[in-house]
């Protein structure tokens, strides 16, 4: 085994492991939800998208034969479905998560169909196109309410913690595409930590913690 292919290993076997570690970070979310005892807070479209995400990236990684994709997404499962959980516990909105969760049950069961039912040939190109589609869409769709977030100079997007996960797994994801040379991987990498640094910069210039803080200051 020559010095690259070491290489090779070591970048793939770090972004597993740290995409499997930080899917952990969203518990600092999951804490504050517990501490308020509400969850009507945060968005309910970051955990929803998260589940998404995962099962169709673990798809992504069986058909492309990428092993590390399928173990960390299959820990994504697992993981976002106890977030999940979790939200609805605490939120006053059930019958909405519930009404959300099955319309993405519904467009997730129609797309890993279509990843089965399409052509060996194709599918290797086509379905990691509409991934790439699907997740640079929720990853980027806060970003529509910029011209609100300017009015009301508060950020109502993704959290933080979420913010900061995605920046870092992009990069070692990216590292990752670029040994295993596809192109697909590469642009979904690149695009998604455009539209996360840009969101992690709009939150530090308008943080709703910030907003918060000073409406209890008021009262007091």
């Amino acid at each position: 085994m020559d010095m690259y292919e070491v290489y090779v290993k070591a970048v793939s076997f770090s972004a597993g492991c740290a995409s499997t570690a930080m899917m952990l970070t969203p518990l600092l979310v999951c804490k504050e939800i517990v501490k308020r005892k509400t969850s009507d807070n945060v968005n309910l479209s970051t955990f929803v998208g998260a589940l998404f995400r995962s099962s169709l990236f673990c798809r992504q990684g069986f058909i492309l034969n990428l092993q590390t994709m399928m173990f960390v997404h299959g820990m994504g499962l697992l993981i976002n479905t106890f977030y999940l959980a979790l939200y609805w516990y605490y939120s006053s909105k059930k019958m909405n998560i519930i009404t959300t969760l099955f319309k993405t049950t519904l467009l997730t069961s129609v797309l890993l169909t279509y990843s089965f039912i399409e052509s060996t040939d194709l599918v290797v190109t086509r379905f990691p196109i509409i991934v790439s589609i699907i997740h640079l869409s929720l990853m980027g769709w806060p970003l529509l309410s910029v011209r609100e977030t300017i009015k009301t100079k508060k950020w109502s997007g993704h959290p933080k913690p979420i913010l900061i996960n995605s920046i870092v797994l992009c990069i070692l994801w990216l590292l990752y595409s670029i040994n295993i040379q596809n192109i697909i991987i590469f642009t979904q990498c690149s695009v998604a930590l455009i539209f996360s640094s840009t969101q992690l910069v709009l939150w530090a210039i308008y943080p709703a913690e910030k907003i918060q803080r000073n409406k209890m200051e008021k009262h007091e």
